[in-house]
């Protein structure tokens, strides 16, 4: 196939994908999620990763876990893409029989991108939500702060490494503000002249 093809049919697909999404937006509607990947994590367990678009000139990637078809983790942010970039694919590591799971882009397949613990549901970057006031008039809710959400993943990722020491694996800890492209792990450096 010609080289010259092959961009011009990564458009189409992508076109194809957001033609959709943009309509829906522009007629004021809030558009339905699109299905990029389901990854099977065994006995009826998966991770599932959507893409919908924002306001901005990005599209916004958020990841569900189902179990036995019922969702246990919805529309967890975790990255964007610029518009015109083609659909990544998706790569799933497993840890403890299974039960814990690492995503990472099929591009980057040592770079965990999502972690999931099934036995608890301990999911990152999934922020967790907390409520301030009980009083129903004034629910509203809070974040976790930045801080926690990567000590859990950070918690996650050494479980998941103990299991996987044949591989060499990085935790990217984006918590959604770069693109999934670009690679943004911070690798420690050890400053050689220090004594």
């Amino acid at each position: 196939m010609n080289s010259k093809v092959i961009p011009v049919l990564v458009f189409v697909m992508v076109a194809v994908m957001a033609v959709p999404v943009m309509m829906r937006l522009g007629m004021g509607e809030k558009p339905e999620p699109v299905t990029l990947a389901e990854l099977d994590a065994g006995m009826g367990r998966v991770i599932r990763i959507t893409i919908e678009a924002n306001t901005q000139q990005t599209l916004s990637l958020h990841y569900h876990v189902m179990v036995d078809g019922q969702p246990t983790v919805e529309h967890a942010f975790f990255g964007t893409l610029p518009r015109t970039s083609p659909p990544p694919g998706f790569v799933l590591h497993t840890a403890e029989s299974g039960n814990l799971v690492g995503v990472a882009q099929a591009s980057y397949p040592d770079r965990i991108i999502i972690l999931h613990d099934f036995t608890n549901n301990d999911s990152w970057p999934m922020r967790i939500v907390n409520y301030k006031d009980t009083d129903p008039q004034h629910l509203y809710p809070y974040y976790e702060e930045a801080d926690s959400i990567t000590t859990r993943g950070e918690a996650l990722f050494a479980r998941l490494v103990k299991d996987n020491v044949d591989k060499s694996l990085e935790l990217l800890d984006t918590l959604g503000m770069r693109p999934l492209s670009i690679p943004t792990v911070q690798a420690e450096t050890g400053n050689p002249d220090a004594k």
